[in-house]
């Protein structure tokens, strides 16, 4: 999905040491996505990973110069006291009605490769609306750093309970990233309006500060 606004943003700097600076931009982008989509999806936002990652995927490639795609697959995450929330239900990305699966960020562009996750400080909410337990605090607002120290993969079957709320496990898989490229096709002109919204915010924000 291509934007003209490209051109207006100063490319920001990669590299693993995240910086006071850095931080507080990444903090921007995930402000800007969060205004956008909770604005137009007030009663449902901690369900909508997959407009949180296109969404978000614009906005950092726009802001940053960079490369970002949305990912689409499996996931668990720990909602503490040894229980994990795991969405893992791949034939999901077939029915209208969806399920239980995952959308995220993910860096084209360098290694390491980085993972973003803007929906991650509403795992207990999603927890809550879909009759899973949650113990103890919440987790991060969001995820964004080197993907290996982020993320735990292989076989869910190996992923041992208590890893922590600041990890989380996944896995990307054909069917989701069919569904992806379905998805925003389906719906490029919503994604650019959302996406503008963002940007905008984003800009205010980063212009105060």
């Amino acid at each position: 999905m291509a934007f003209s606004l490209c051109a207006t943003e100063s490319p920001r700097p990669a590299g693993a040491g995240r910086t006071e600076h850095e931080r507080r931009w990444q903090e921007a982008v995930a402000a800007g996505v969060r205004h956008s989509v909770c604005h137009w999806f007030p009663h449902n936002f901690y369900s909508l990973c997959h407009a949180f990652a296109v969404v978000g995927s614009n906005l950092a490639s726009i802001a940053s110069g960079r490369d970002y795609r949305p990912v689409a697959g499996l996931a668990a995450i720990d909602a503490g006291n040894g229980e994990l929330i795991v969405m893992n239900e791949d034939h999901a990305f077939g029915l209208e009605a969806g399920g239980a699966y995952h959308c995220w960020i993910e860096s084209t562009h360098s290694e390491p490769k980085e993972l973003i996750d803007l929906t991650f400080g509403h795992n207990h909410l999603y927890a809550q609306a879909n009759g899973y337990a949650w113990h103890g605090e919440e987790a991060p607002s969001f995820l964004w750093g080197p993907f290996d120290a982020l993320a735990i993969t292989g076989p869910l079957s190996h992923v041992q309970r208590g890893f922590g709320k600041h990890r989380i496990w996944l896995q990307e898989t054909p069917a989701g990233a069919g569904w992806m490229e379905r998805h925003i096709a389906a719906n490029e002109q919503a994604y650019v309006k959302l996406t503008t919204e963002a940007l905008c915010h984003y800009r205010e924000l980063t212009l105060q500060a």
